[in-house]
């Protein structure tokens, strides 16, 4: 049983980006694993420790900031979770949650990376590289910009990486896995989710076998054939 948390579900939830939970049950099914998912939100009382994967999405500013003021209790929690190699999602805005700093407002601390509102909104269609993995597509919708000097998860290929002058996109420690491309991110790119969910399975002591003939896959397809490779 893989056990999954959709941490403020409610909250963090701006552009449909429960997509991405569905993504997760849907290759976890294909595998024949079983999953369970719990959403959770303020009020409720979140056992970190009690899963494999967190995720979290993305949010209006008001309910970011609603959920930076509870998560800060959860603060040692989350990084000895992140520390224990286990693995944690945040696209969106969110993943600024576990930065130093979102503006004026005291961030979760846990990664040295901290972000300002940049003078316009900043939004467009990105193609990305993950180490061998390319082409990451995804669509960004943002108002911050973000410093980060380590810990980069994506290589830019067109698009906005982490401010108007990185190359590089997100941030990637362990198995924590944060950037702003949304869409939803493992529906979009099942290559991607193919390879997290590769190794979440086998350090689970399950077997994995990837499918390439899904809807996933042919929607990348062709999404790459009229936007990518003109």
């Amino acid at each position: 049983m893989i056990k999954v948390l959709h941490m403020y579900y409610d909250l963090l939830n701006l552009y449909g980006e429960q997509g991405n939970i569905l993504a997760l049950k849907t290759f976890f099914k294909n595998q024949n694993i079983d999953i369970e998912i719990d959403n959770l939100s303020i009020g409720d009382d979140i056992k970190i420790k009690d899963y494999d994967i967190i995720y979290l999405g993305s949010g209006s500013d008001e309910n970011l900031f609603l959920a930076l003021e509870d998560i800060k209790k959860y603060k040692k929690e989350l990084k000895k979770y992140i520390e224990d190699d286990k693995y944690l999602i945040s696209t969106g805005n969110s993943f600024l949650l576990f930065g130093k700093s979102i503006d004026d407002h005291e961030a979760l601390n846990i990664f040295d990376y901290y972000a300002k509102t940049n003078s316009e909104r900043l939004r467009c269609h990105s193609f990305m590289q993950y180490k061998d993995l390319s082409p990451i597509i995804g669509f960004q919708n943002r108002k911050y910009v973000i410093q980060n000097e380590s810990n980069h998860l994506f290589k830019v290929i067109s698009g906005y990486g982490d401010n108007l002058k990185s190359e590089y996109e997100g941030v990637k420690y362990n198995n924590f896995y944060g950037t702003y491309l949304i869409g939803p991110l493992l529906i979009r790119n099942p290559h991607f989710t193919d390879l997290l969910i590769a190794d979440i399975t086998l350090k689970n002591n399950y077997k994995y076998h990837a499918d390439l003939n899904t809807n996933e896959y042919k929607a990348y397809y062709e999404y790459l054939k009229n936007f990518y490779e003109k």
